[in-house]
């Protein structure tokens, strides 16, 4: 099991990313990275009119072997 905690600044880039356990650090970094991308793609898809009402949970962001990224 890997907890990634993650600060974004409003750009949505991370400004912070710690990872527990320490051992699979550049994976989780990656991960982040690559969720952060998808969650650009989501708000860029819902269009600029919704932005006040848009649903603020994204659902699936990124699975992989062993992680699913919420």
């Amino acid at each position: 099991l890997g907890l990634t905690s993650v600060l974004c600044s409003p750009q949505n880039y991370p400004l912070y990313i710690r990872s527990v356990p320490t051992e699979n650090e550049l994976k989780f970094h990656y991960t982040v990275h690559t969720s952060l991308d998808v969650v650009d793609e989501k708000i860029s898809a819902m269009g600029k009119a919704l932005v006040d009402q848009r649903e603020l949970y994204l659902g699936l962001l990124y699975p992989t072997e062993d992680y699913k990224v919420y």
